[in-house]
């Protein structure tokens, strides 16, 4: 839409698939539907793609595997 803009947040949630655990990841790069790279607690980086038929991006590091549905948007207009 014209004159209106997503910020998106710097973390988001990464769930891990067996165990249900959340962490608080810090987002390092981000392209929505695409891809998510982010660290964990400043140490395990993880690399987190767009599925489409799940709607959600995965990934796994050590094969743990992990699922996300990506940081929270907030909309804002650039235009008076």
């Amino acid at each position: 839409m014209a004159g209106q803009q997503t910020r998106y947040e710097d973390t988001c949630e990464i769930v891990g698939i067996k165990n249900g655990i959340g962490v608080t990841g810090e987002i390092l790069t981000f392209r929505e539907h695409e891809v998510i790279i982010a660290t964990i607690n400043r140490s395990v980086k993880v690399k987190l793609n767009w599925n489409e038929h799940a709607e959600q991006y995965v990934g796994s590091v050590g094969g743990v595997e992990f699922q996300s549905v990506g940081p929270k948007g907030h909309r804002y207009r650039t235009t008076r």
